[in-house]
């Protein structure tokens, strides 16, 4: 996950479910199913093929994430959810953010129920000043740019990368995340399980995790000067279900377990940080 923000869930249980009916007799033996595209602990995408016309939905979200990277304490809200999807790739969305899926464009439809390249843009909260200890610089929230790249490798297995930038007190962090997607069939409906893995550049660990020497003095927490190299793995359930045509609930729980430099930082209190997210939603 990386991450330092919470993930929203990813809508594509749609597809999970349609490549799990494509192979029953291997759920039959045990075997998870397919899936689609997704998210891990926070940059992954997951998502369905684009839509032959274009899709408007709204509704609400609740989310709840750590508070600040390393954090015991928690952040709660509701939020209005929206999410508009074109038929050539483009996405407005509250759980994707703002992007384009170029696959459709460069290869066609067909490549796009296989393929998702593309980029995005996506917002990473940091340590609000209430959660930041005294003599620690705040770090405040960033736009971060991703490309992502995602294909089905086999009906029951999606391979999942996303590298970002722009994170960072001065813009200049950078993360890497692999993570592969499987599915749980239940009843009528699919969940996805994601495993995954982040590693980051010095900079973006130095600003989540790091306590240079002017705050060491100014705190009187150990100067910690973390490394590039891995900040976590996680796993992650999503799932959607729907109720008619235009009505559906759509979830995610994830667990990123903080690793390396990250892991043993003065700021950090819980090497677990686990986000959640529940959307209802409603297509026009």
């Amino acid at each position: 996950m990386r991450r330092t923000v919470p993930c929203p869930p990813a809508r594509g249980a749609v597809a999970l479910r349609r490549a799990a009916r494509a192979t029953l007799p291997l759920l039959g033996a045990g075997l998870m199913a397919g899936s689609a595209g997704c998210w891990a602990a926070g940059s992954l995408v997951l998502m369905d093929a684009p839509p032959e016309t274009a899709s408007w939905s709204g509704g609400a979200t609740a989310h709840s994430w750590p508070s600040a990277p390393g954090s015991r304490s928690r952040s709660d809200d509701l939020l209005p959810a929206l999410e508009y999807l074109a038929p050539s790739g483009a996405f407005v969305s509250t759980d994707l953010g703002i992007g384009w899926n170029l696959v459709p464009l460069l290869a066609g439809a067909e490549a796009a129920r296989t393929w998702q390249v593309g980029a995005r843009l996506w917002p990473q909260f940091g340590r609000p000043s209430r959660f930041t200890p005294n003599g620690i610089d705040r770090l405040g929230p960033r736009v971060t740019t991703e490309a992502f790249a995602n294909v089905q490798a086999t009906p029951w297995l999606l391979l999942q990368s996303g590298l970002s930038w722009g994170s960072a007190r001065h813009h200049d962090g950078q993360l890497l995340e692999l993570g592969i997607t499987s599915g749980l069939p239940v009843g009528e409906d699919l969940i996805a399980v994601t495993l995954a893995a982040t590693a980051a550049n010095g900079a973006h660990l130095r600003s989540s995790y790091g306590v240079g020497p002017g705050e060491s003095l100014a705190s009187g927490l150990p100067e910690w000067r973390p490394r590039a190299g891995m900040m976590d793995w996680s796993v992650a359930l999503s799932g959607e279900h729907k109720f008619s045509e235009r009505w559906s609930v759509s979830g995610q729980w994830l667990n990123a377990r903080l690793v390396g430099d990250a892991a043993r930082s003065p700021l950090t209190n819980s090497k677990s940080q686990q986000t959640f997210s529940l959307s209802l939603w409603h297509r026009f």
